[in-house]
């Protein structure tokens, strides 16, 4: 079955066939209940995964408890990308906000074929860095609404007070 969702994925379908039987040896489709996690920060990133069905969010965890949103997954997402990218360990939590499927890619498996085929490999490479960067602009644009919104409160607050 992971061969076919592997064809099947916009991303892994530019493998070869070989190297998609390869992957599948190493990956397994999982499924995940609402509530459930499926890496936490800070745990040793050795798995790719694609979201199949449900719905994952990855937060950013900060002290006191609260947690940042970084993304909200839909059904072909790739995450765990960290594995790919050299980073030692997951910098996010991805957990389920419904009952999901996801598929889990052993990543050195995976990097092996990468740098085994680089032209397939810049390419899947390329997605990931633009993964990365769309992330990081949503981020962004979430701090700067977050900011403008505490200057409008203190503009507000200091305007009632004259």
């Amino acid at each position: 079955m992971p061969a076919e969702k592997l064809q099947k994925h916009e991303l892994f379908g530019l493998l070869s066939p070989k190297e998609i039987e390869r992957l599948s040896k190493v990956s397994s489709v999982v499924r995940l209940k609402d509530g459930e996690r499926v890496y936490s920060e800070g745990i040793p990133a050795s798995h790719v995964f694609v979201l199949l069905k449900g719905r994952v969010e990855l937060k950013r965890p900060a002290k006191g408890g609260l947690s940042l949103l970084v993304d909200d997954l839909i059904e072909g997402s790739v995450f765990g990308v960290s594995s790919l990218t050299g980073t030692q360990r997951y910098l996010l939590n991805a957990e389920c906000v419904e009952d999901s499927e996801v598929l889990k890619m052993e990543g050195a498996v995976l990097r092996q074929i990468l740098d085994g085929n680089p032209t397939v490999g810049y390419a899947i490479q390329k997605r990931v860095s633009d993964i990365f960067f769309k992330r990081y602009v949503d981020g962004m644009e979430r701090l700067q609404s977050v900011v403008q919104a505490i200057q409008i409160g203190a503009q507000k607050t200091a305007g009632a007070a004259v």
